[in-house]
């Protein structure tokens, strides 16, 4: 989880966040607020990329599990990855691997046992 937190970060600090939130086509400007939320966007993905960096130190498993699904940078940087011309297969793993973990937390609190 912490390396999908540190390469999404990484990806919208480097490339920008141009592709999301854009509703024209490719060839159209931007919008009037678009510095705005790109500015709201890098700053976001600057945060993800520290508490990722602080976890791999400090925080346990099932702590970073549970942060990382309260920073939306990543599920924009997985859906990015899933609707572009080249699917990624690390992208369609994490897919997987959300619906899995989901599924084993659902059985694992319907029988009262702890979390994953």
């Amino acid at each position: 989880m912490t390396v999908v937190l540190v390469k999404a970060g990484a990806d919208f600090l480097r490339e920008g966040p141009s592709s999301v939130g854009s509703t024209g086509s490719a060839g159209s400007e931007p919008p009037p607020r678009g510095d705005r939320l790109t500015s709201l966007l890098r700053s976001m993905a600057a945060s993800q990329v520290i508490l990722a960096l602080l976890a791999v130190t400090n925080y346990h498993v099932q702590i970073i599990t549970r942060l990382a699904s309260a920073y939306p940078v990543w599920y924009w940087w997985l859906a990015r990855s899933l609707a572009g011309q080249q699917r990624s297969r690390g992208a369609s793993g994490i897919v997987v691997f959300m619906v899995m973990y989901a599924s084993i937390q659902g059985a694992l609190f319907a029988f009262f046992l702890p979390p994953a």
